[in-house]
């Protein structure tokens, strides 16, 4: 079978071969009716854009860099990663981009500015973890738009698009979830402190135990897994023994919280409860299930394709977007 060419879809659309190319490239100040028609035609017979070609003629490459931290490639379901990844792969997918996986670690601080500067990709989508946290200062001068999924710690190009979840809300979420359900000696398993986002919720717990006249218990840091978690509900319960509620500012932090407390004869949640952030897979396979503030992971990688998508063909785009995070209750509090 012949591929359908361009002259194809216009002889059959009833336009111009001129008219039919500027449709097809993602034109937006072409008569809708012929829009309408040269779209139509081109999925009736099957026409599918040249990508090299349309580079030459527009400049651009169709596709998008997905940065996402080296050792979370494994991690296939149920984390942060892989729920953001999976947004922003279907947003690019609905705005005709190919995206391109762009995996980074801390060894090689020049590999992904310098694939940027190849002009492969019209853009790039960093899915910001602390192991890649080094990547804000590396692409402070990139070639290339940057949609952050994930606002980071330090200062980032004013053009860059950052969408993120109310943190400062949710930490307040857990915060007055846990002094509803009548605790009194509450601690936190925070992130790292050079994470935006971890700092964000630790303010917001603080901040809504100070407003409910409680005074806010130990603080200790992991780094949003299992074993990190553990280790931090060992330093808690060292510090406070009486402890009967604790917000963890991962899922996975909080899972292995509730390990160390199920080993040291302290039942959840009769003994204490526990709050988790995220509504990752764990927060659901845990025992018990885990209350949690969920962050909308998949609708932050869509909403930060489609908005750099739009910034590259020139149209407006909301650099910041903040999207709300709720309290979802299962048996842990």
């Amino acid at each position: 079978m012949v591929r359908p060419t361009i002259v194809d879809v216009a002889k059959a659309a009833g336009v111009s071969r001129a008219t039919a190319a500027r449709v097809l490239a993602g034109a937006t100040n072409v008569d809708p009716v012929m829009t309408s028609a040269v779209e139509r035609e081109a999925a009736l017979l099957g026409y599918e854009a040249n990508f090299a070609a349309r580079m030459l003629r527009g400049g651009r490459a169709g596709a998008i860099g997905l940065v996402v931290a080296f050792n979370e490639i494994g991690s296939l379901n149920g984390t942060f990663f892989a729920s953001a990844l999976k947004g922003a792969a279907k947003g690019l997918a609905a705005g005709d981009v190919q995206p391109v996986l762009l995996p980074a670690d801390d060894e090689d601080r020049g590999k992904i500015p310098k694939f940027l500067r190849s002009g492969a990709v019209d853009g790039v989508i960093v899915i910001l973890q602390h192991e890649i946290t080094h990547l804000v200062e590396a692409l402070a001068d990139s070639p290339v738009p940057i949609a952050w999924v994930g606002k980071p710690q330090y200062e980032i190009d004013p053009g860059s698009i950052v969408v993120d979840s109310d943190n400062l809300g949710g930490g307040a979420l857990a915060a007055r979830a846990l002094v509803e359900a009548g605790r009194r000696t509450i601690g936190i398993i925070t992130g790292p402190p050079d994470m935006e986002q971890a700092n964000e919720r630790m303010r917001g717990w603080t901040e809504e135990l100070t407003r409910s006249g409680i005074v806010p218990g130990p603080i200790v840091h992991g780094d949003f897994t299992v074993d990190s978690g553990m280790a931090a509900m060992a330093r808690l319960l060292q510090r406070a023994p009486d402890l009967d509620g604790v917000f963890a500012s991962s899922d996975l932090m909080a899972a292995g919280a509730i390990r160390v407390l199920q080993a040291a004869g302290r039942r959840v949640p009769l003994d204490v409860s526990i709050v988790g952030f995220d509504d990752v897979l764990i927060a659901t396979t845990s025992e018990p299930p885990l209350t949690t503030v969920r962050q909308p992971l998949e609708e932050m990688g869509r909403a930060a394709a489609e908005a750099l998508i739009a910034m590259i063909h020139g149209r407006p785009a909301e650099k910041l977007q903040i999207l709300p995070t709720t309290l979802v209750r299962r048996e842990s509090l």
